[in-house]
């Protein structure tokens, strides 16, 4: 298993520690956050996304850069 951790930017800023076989489990993690909520997903010291969640069940990604 590799290990992720998203950084959720809301009221209560946090992060979350997770294991997973790939990245695509946080949105399992993230998928009752409010909308409006920014995501950073990080792989290690490596980011991997940020995102924006815009309805139940729709992110948007956002460059990296």
């Amino acid at each position: 298993m590799r290990a992720f951790h998203l950084l959720i930017d809301d009221a209560e800023p946090r992060r979350i520690d997770f294991h997973a076989e790939g990245p695509d489990h946080a949105f399992q993690i993230a998928r009752n956050e409010n909308e409006g909520v920014n995501v950073t997903l990080w792989e290690g010291e490596r980011l991997l996304a940020r995102m924006t969640k815009t309805e139940a069940n729709v992110w948007k990604l956002h460059p990296l850069g």
